[in-house]
């Protein structure tokens, strides 16, 4: 059983820090009640959104995917959006990269992005320290 809600505090650029209130729901109650749903998983072994989980979301849903292709079925996701069920949907991978499917390329109610989500400064920056920090452990060994 999940407990209230609790508030995590995030320090952002320049020391600002942020009270950000946070509650655990189960994920159908969270499928129920979102207006908005951002994907930010490891591939799973199906779907987190398939067949099962389409009908549980709030009608007129944004839904946008910045993880793994997979992670959402591209084709109940392509008959959700035009049945109305999803307003809209940002993809930033797709289950055929670097060549998505055609209605997924296609279609008016997609934004697609060249998988570069994470091509930020301050992850690019992250990143160099991480394997300067590896390589400066291994070259001690």
């Amino acid at each position: 059983m999940f407990e209230g809600p609790k508030a995590l505090t995030i320090t952002l650029s320049g020391g600002i820090q942020v009270d950000v209130p946070i509650q655990q729901v189960e994920m159908d109650e969270l499928l129920k009640v979102s207006d908005f749903i951002s994907l930010h998983v490891p591939f799973l072994d199906k779907p987190a959104i398939g067949a099962a989980e389409f009908p549980l979301l709030k009608d007129g849903v944004g839904l946008v995917n910045a993880s793994r292709g997979g992670v959402i079925d591209e084709l109940e996701l392509v008959k959700a959006l035009d049945s109305g069920k999803v307003a809209f949907a940002g993809l930033d991978v797709f289950d055929n990269e670097p060549t998505p499917r055609e209605e997924i390329l296609k279609h008016p109610k997609i934004s697609l992005t060249p998988h570069i989500g994470a091509a930020t400064n301050e992850a690019q920056e992250r990143i160099g320290e991480e394997l300067a920090g590896l390589l400066i452990e291994n070259l001690k060994k």
